[in-house]
């Protein structure tokens, strides 16, 4: 069986939730989690490359065709033309099949990823003509190949992005765009840290656009899931995405506040939920008011875990000790311009 080794990228800070996903769908060997960076490198079998567009926690994934060392300089912009050049991309992009360079660069360089992908197309070029004996057409539109060149600190990168120009966080459900979405990856992450079974109840207490209850009900086949938030107009929406995504009639809607979760239910198992930032409600007194009441009900409601992701993370650990939480685990992820923190915590 051929072995093909993938990048799979996501929201830097849950590459191992990357890993533990690709493990368990694909039948991955994992060969390096390159932690902070969102990049996650997978061998997998050639007859499991079509059930990575099935992976519920990566942005995209990349063919890879070849990496090697660089340096900064400018000088070094001839490593990227002989590394691309060499990679065998020539089997992917013919005369008859439209290309774009896709260049990132992380680190410090004295090039620009405009001068990688202006370096990268030629070698792109030179090796179709030498291979064919004529030009591949340039589309940086609707290309339709994009061959991806990173360079990230001291190494390049060469590959084929395997799901075209959309990134597979945006799920096709998102009909009602919340103020403040979560991303899809990192609901899913914040889930498989929650420790759910499938079969347990998840609820969401401050839903929003129901991006957590959506992702939830779609990876848990038979557990009752809970979406409840005080905006009608955000639980409305969250009903047009759930349609949107098929999964309406496995979610209850509440339009509830839930700093008086106990009038609504009277045990879950987890809550995972990404309640109000403070810039987003105006002021910290507020947010440690609502924070406060909120995980207060939540001792008496949850039974196994809950999972929160916020800025607020000071904030929010000080009250969760206060309530009777104990914290095993909390980490730093990017989501976006933010760098919130997702906190896990079990009850005493």
């Amino acid at each position: 069986m051929t072995r093909r080794t993938v990048i799979l990228t996501t929201n830097p800070g849950i590459e191992d939730i990357v890993a533990e996903e690709a493990r368990a769908r694909l039948g991955a060997e994992v060969v390096e989690i390159r932690a902070g960076h969102g990049r996650v490198i997978v061998d997998i079998d050639e007859s499991s490359l079509y059930l990575v567009e099935y992976m519920r926690s990566i942005h995209r994934a990349k063919l890879l065709l070849a990496r090697d060392k660089i340096c900064g300089s400018k000088e070094c912009l001839s490593k990227v033309y002989e590394v691309v050049a060499s990679s065998g991309v020539e089997k992917y992009v013919t005369p008859y099949t439209s290309f774009a360079i896709r260049a990132e660069r992380v680190g410090m360089h004295e090039y620009s990823s405009l001068d990688i992908a202006r370096v990268a197309g030629d070698a792109v070029i030179d090796a179709v003509r030498r291979l064919y004996g004529l030009r591949p057409p340039v589309d940086l539109d609707y290309p339709a190949v994009a061959v991806s060149v990173d360079v990230i600190n001291d190494e390049v990168y060469v590959s084929i992005e395997l799901g075209g120009e959309l990134s597979w966080h945006r799920r096709g459900y998102r009909i009602y765009d919340h103020p403040a979405a979560l991303k899809p990856t990192l609901a899913y992450a914040m889930i498989a840290m929650s420790g759910i079974v499938d079969g347990e109840t998840l609820m969401d207490p401050m839903c929003g656009g129901g991006t957590v209850a959506i992702e939830a009900a779609q990876l848990l086949e038979h557990s009752r899931i809970i979406c409840m938030d005080r905006s009608r107009r955000h639980i409305a929406g969250a009903r047009l995405n759930a349609r949107a995504a098929m999964v309406e009639n496995r979610i209850r809607f509440i339009v509830g506040d839930a700093t008086r979760l106990s009038s609504y239910v009277d045990q879950v198992d987890v809550v995972v939920s990404n309640p109000p930032y403070g810039i987003r409600m105006g002021s910290p007194h507020e947010v440690r008011r609502v924070y406060r009441e909120f995980l207060r009900e939540a001792a008496s409601v949850v039974r196994k875990s809950i999972v929160l992701i916020t800025t607020e993370h000071r904030v929010v650990k000080r009250t969760l000790e206060e309530h009777g939480w104990r914290i095993v685990h909390e980490r730093r992820v990017a989501h976006g311009n933010l760098y919130p923190y997702i906190i896990v915590a079990k009850p005493r």
